[in-house]
């Protein structure tokens, strides 16, 4: 099993207070390696906090997030941050891409923190990944010379550079036109099948999570 949520529960605020707000409840997921599912709900319902558990972006109140069989949980923030760059891709509702640098610079920046230098290996892998996703030829260009869908591809890419395990995505489509959308729908579930990665979605898109091997509806802290 590559990734397994036990019993996580999480909220915000005190939890003694009339103002605490519970979001999750208890909620377990199982995800084997290559798998594809969505999360669909409604806004509000702890979608995008079940995914930043499931990345280590944020920490439950109680439960185990169990990854390849080790307890994140008890990682150091340190060993956690290795671990995102390194296991880890994510991709959000906006590209994130950094204004000042290039396509190539954007990309590459996931590199460096670990591994210190960029080595020609990691060079092919991410002209390999360009090419595949049509934005090679605007590899020097910078974000504000593109359009979005050029944009949220290249976050595609700049995700995969470290060939990661798992791919989370929150509303990866949702900032793009219908056409651009289902373009990069395409291309996840193309990109996850060819490398093997497997994906956690967070998605309104019925089409999209139509799409996964799974899909999940998060209610009341709950997957059904």
């Amino acid at each position: 099993m590559l990734l397994q949520l036990e019993k996580i529960s999480k909220g915000y605020g005190d939890p003694e207070s009339s103002a605490f707000s519970p979001v999750l409840n208890e909620l377990s997921l199982e995800l084997k390696e290559g798998k594809k599912i969505a999360i669909v709900g409604p806004s509000g319902s702890g979608k995008t906090t079940l995914l930043n558990i499931a990345g280590a972006l944020d920490k439950p109140d109680s439960g185990r997030i169990i990854f390849r069989g080790k307890d994140l949980t008890k990682y150091s923030n340190a060993e956690m941050a290795e671990f995102r760059n390194m296991e880890l891709g994510f991709v959000f509702q906006m590209h994130y891409l950094l204004p000042q640098l290039t396509l190539w610079e954007n990309v590459m920046l996931p590199v460096l923190p670990f591994k210190k230098k960029i080595r020609d290996i990691d060079k092919s892998w991410a002209e390999h990944l360009l090419n595949r996703v049509g934005v090679w030829d605007q590899r020097f260009q910078r974000p504000s010379e593109l359009s979005g869908g050029e944009c949220q591809r290249t976050a595609v890419v700049r995700a995969l550079i470290n060939k990661p395990q798992l791919l989370l995505a929150d509303e990866p489509t949702g900032a793009l036109d219908e056409q651009n959308a289902g373009n990069l729908g395409d291309l996840l579930i193309s990109l996850s099948k060819e490398e093997k990665v497997a994906m956690v979605v967070v998605t309104h898109s019925q089409d999209l999570a139509a799409r996964m091997d799974n899909s999940y509806y998060l209610r009341n802290g709950v997957l059904n």
